[in-house]
């Protein structure tokens, strides 16, 4: 640890999920009807971008623990190599 040099180091960060409620800063898109419609009309945007991929948590508009996150770009990854 006293070390300055980069790459000498390590940072952990922990995420722990919880419910929002007013007053809560809205960190992810609730899983609803509501968002559900949005993120479709913002996946037809993207779709017609061409040569554009939105992932992960903000581009796909939902909430994933990282495991699946990860899952899901793999797959992305794998279905655009596969074309």
């Amino acid at each position: 640890f006293g070390s300055t040099e980069p790459g000498t180091k390590t940072v952990i960060s922990r995420e722990y999920s919880a419910e929002w409620k007013p007053g809560d800063e809205p960190y992810y898109p609730v899983n609803d009807a509501q968002n559900g419609a949005l993120y479709e009309q913002y996946k037809a945007l993207a779709d017609a971008e061409g040569k554009v991929l939105f992932g992960g948590r903000l581009g796909e508009y939902k909430y994933y623990d990282m495991d699946r996150v990860i899952e899901s770009a793999l797959a992305r990854v794998q279905a655009e190599l596969a074309k």
